[in-house]
């Protein structure tokens, strides 16, 4: 008789759930999505080695940011599970850019595009089949779902839902997993213009004029110091230059000295009291998003 045989059902059944709670303790997927759930981020499962939802699950739909809830899923479909984060309310966005063809890559349409973006202090990871997915902070006042997904041959944007590391995919019968470069998620820099310039003016299938999605450069926001608000865009430029401020680590009470001043030399200017209010507002999501990842 062998020893597992020999033993009684119930320690059987102790050390099958004793190895669960080890596999539970020691995998990375675990750890890892509970650090994007401190993070800030909904997390939801794949089946292992694919960006495949599992059968029966709902994928990014069933993505959640409470750890029990999470922990449970894992000890349902398994504790190596792949991992993604979902990207819509979290303030990112993902530049993918493939390389799988010569005729497919994205850094070459960059460049045919003038382009030549300097990833190295960018937030990064690189995909099993050796694509590029940099991840960008979004401006206050840009819209993202007026952008474009697909930029360019080899180039999208992504705004939904994003497969992260430490998740592998099977390539060529073995696994390889995805890498992450720099710093956490909520430390993104923000979208550069030229991403913007990029998904904003990318034509919808018929038409013969290209888009702009209403934004202000930084350029625009300091022409705002010299020569105000603009009638009419008043309320816009307020919020875009008190965000803008902000983001980039003026002193809250300097920067408010700076939005007050601004609209008073404004040729209408807004009522200080939609002034503040205004203000407030922006440091409010400023504060959120520095806490909370937003």
């Amino acid at each position: 008789m062998s020893e597992d045989t020999k033993k009684a059902p119930e320690q059987k059944f102790g050390d099958q759930v004793q190895e669960a709670n080890k596999n539970i303790i020691n995998s990375k997927y675990i750890i890892k999505s509970h650090e994007l759930i401190q993070q800030g981020y909904k997390v939801y499962l794949l089946a292992q080695g694919t960006n495949t939802p599992y059968k029966g699950s709902r994928g990014h739909l069933d993505a959640t940011n409470n750890v029990r809830q999470l922990t449970d899923m894992f000890l349902k479909y398994g504790a190596n599970s792949n991992i993604g984060i979902t990207l819509k309310d979290t303030g990112l966005v993902v530049l993918d850019i493939d390389r799988h063809t010569q005729n497919k890559n994205g850094l070459t349409s960059l460049k045919k595009a003038g382009i030549t973006p300097n990833f190295d202090n960018e937030v990064i990871e690189k995909s099993p089949r050796n694509g590029i997915h940099v991840f960008y902070r979004v401006p206050d006042d840009l819209d993202v779902t007026k952008l474009k997904r697909n930029i360019g041959a080899g180039l999208e944007l992504v705004t939904d839902k994003i497969t992260v590391a430490p998740s592998i995919k099977l390539v060529d019968g073995g696994g390889i997993g995805y890498q992450h470069f720099g710093k956490d998620f909520i430390h993104a820099n923000l979208m550069p213009d030229w991403l913007i310039e990029l998904a904003s003016n990318v034509p919808k299938s018929g038409d013969t004029q290209t888009g702009r999605v209403p934004r202000y450069s930084t350029q625009e926001r300091w022409e705002m110091v010299l020569n105000g608000f603009i009638q009419g865009q008043r309320n816009n430029m307020c919020v875009s230059l008190s965000g803008y401020l902000l983001r980039i680590n003026v002193d809250p009470n300097i920067a408010y000295a700076i939005v007050k001043n601004v609209n008073e030399n404004s040729d209408v200017p807004l009522a200080e009291k939609e002034v503040e209010t205004i203000y407030r507002s922006a440091y409010q999501r400023e504060k959120q998003r520095r806490l909370g990842g937003r």
